[in-house]
Parts: C-alpha cells; sequence; structure tokens
C-alpha cells in the first residue's frame, strides 16, 4: 500500500527522472484516474470527483500530466522535447508508470 500526505497527494518520478503530482481521495473498490489532457491543463477539472463519487464507494486518482500545473515543466519549445514527450506513446507509458507507482491494479480511466 502507497503511503500518502492525509489529502492524499504524493509526487510520483518517473523513469525519465520528471515528477508528477498525484492525489488519490476516496475508498471503496472501484478505483477511477481522471486525465485532464496536456501538456498545460490541470486536475482542477476533477477537484469535485472524489466528495460527489463517495456515497458510491468510488476512489479518485488525478494527476497533473508532465507539463500540467503541480508537474515538471519541461520546455516545449524545444524540438527534441517536442518529439520525445508530445506524442500518444509517451502519455500511455506515463499513466501506466503512474498506475504502477501508485499499485493501482483495476482502475477504469477518465479524460
Amino acid at each position: 500500500m502507497v503511503k500518502l500526505n492525509p489529502n492524499g497527494t504524493r509526487f510520483v518520478t518517473l523513469p525519465n527522472g520528471y515528477h508528477l503530482w498525484t492525489q488519490t481521495q476516496g475508498q471503496g473498490h472501484i478505483h477511477l484516474m481522471t486525465l485532464h489532457g496536456g501538456p498545460g491543463g490541470t486536475n482542477e477539472v476533477f477537484e469535485n470527483f472524489a466528495p460527489k463519487l463517495a456515497p458510491y464507494g468510488i476512489r479518485v486518482t488525478r494527476y497533473d500530466q508532465l507539463g500540467s500545473f503541480f508537474s515538471d515543466q519541461p520546455d516545449f519549445a524545444d524540438p527534441t522535447n517536442q518529439k520525445r514527450f508530445l506524442n500518444i506513446d509517451y502519455y500511455v507509458d506515463e499513466v501506466e508508470n503512474v498506475r504502477q507507482q501508485l499499485g493501482i491494479d483495476h482502475f477504469y480511466l477518465l479524460g
């Protein structure tokens, strides 16, 4: 089990060395992970999900994708970073890394 701050916040470190802000709230057997779309968006669009879904036993994990809000901000003006990070394969790997580091086995993905 992952030890979280009292408000459920934790930074995870990706294999590439960048850090992502995450927050897990609620309890229950159903786990929902939310993606805001990035870079540049924020997790705030899903801020009210945990309290609204709590009566249904849904635990909500939200995180800021690389380049967004509380997470690290690589220089996306750099063509090397654009090629490395601004593609579907990168974002799929990012979700997988977050999932693994937070110990989430089964979940629904909303984004």
